[in-house]
């Protein structure tokens, strides 16, 4: 029920539409200035651009979640301070509020240390509910930060408590691409437990189907839908290395 998204440079997620490549969902980091966004490699056309030849394709594949949201977001407060691009404003008033803030990743240069981390996330949550924008957040800290993960856990329970549409979901909490530290896949579901929530519509019912969910709740201690959901990712990385 999901789309998928590389986090490359849009103009490389085009060339590679442009070589055959299904895209699901067109990323780009974007910044609350013009001249933020120029040091990105940014403009306004690129993004229409890359938006309408997105739908193009969309239009001819057979897949159930096509629709006209095609476009995924993200950056964090300090992009424009970063660039040298705020024109002495501040973070918040930048953040162009998105998909989804990634909070604590650009670095103590910019959210100097876990209660200003805090801070952010809240902010960023805050301004995306007054925008109507379904937003989620990425609770996350650069290693060289003075947070650590009881501070992430603190503000992912708090933004949970007030309504955050989703957390990230990274084996371990550990980033090793980008080298920072996030919130892994049960981190989500215990937040769920928690609160009471359930996984979304779409989600919950593959869940379900595949014999993961059942009551409200996680069953993969149950051997048999344990092993189910091994063969079957088993099968994708083969497919994966035959190519096909």
């Amino acid at each position: 029920p999901t789309q998928g998204c590389c986090l490359a440079h849009i103009t490389t997620q085009l060339a590679c539409l442009e070589r055959g490549c299904p895209i699901d969902l067109l990323f780009q980091s974007i910044a609350g200035t013009q001249a933020a966004n120029a040091s990105f490699g940014v403009t306004l056309s690129l993004l229409r651009e890359g938006c309408e030849r997105v739908l193009e394709h969309h239009r001819g594949r057979d897949v159930a979640w096509v629709g006209d949201q095609v476009m995924y977001f993200e950056t964090g407060q300090g992009s424009a301070l970063s660039a040298e691009a705020h024109h002495g404003v501040d973070q918040l008033t930048l953040e162009p509020f998105l998909v989804n803030s990634v909070v604590g990743f650009i670095g103590p240069e910019y959210l100097y240390d876990e209660r200003q981390i805090t801070r952010a996330g809240l902010e960023d949550h805050f301004m995306g509910k007054l925008l109507g924008l379904p937003m989620g957040c990425d609770v996350c800290y650069t290693n060289h930060a003075a947070a650590d993960q009881n501070s992430a856990d603190n503000l992912m329970l708090l933004l949970a408590a007030a309504g955050c549409n989703y957390f990230m979901g990274v084996p371990c909490a550990d980033d090793v691409m980008l080298n920072y530290q996030s919130t892994s896949y049960h981190d989500a579901a215990v937040c769920r437990k928690i609160f009471g929530l359930r996984p979304a519509p779409e989600f919950l019912a593959w869940l379900e189907e595949r014999g993961l969910f059942c009551d409200q709740q996680l069953v993969l201690g149950d051997g048999a839908a344990r092993q189910k959901l091994l063969q079957g990712v088993g099968q994708v990385l083969e497919n994966a290395g035959s190519g096909s």
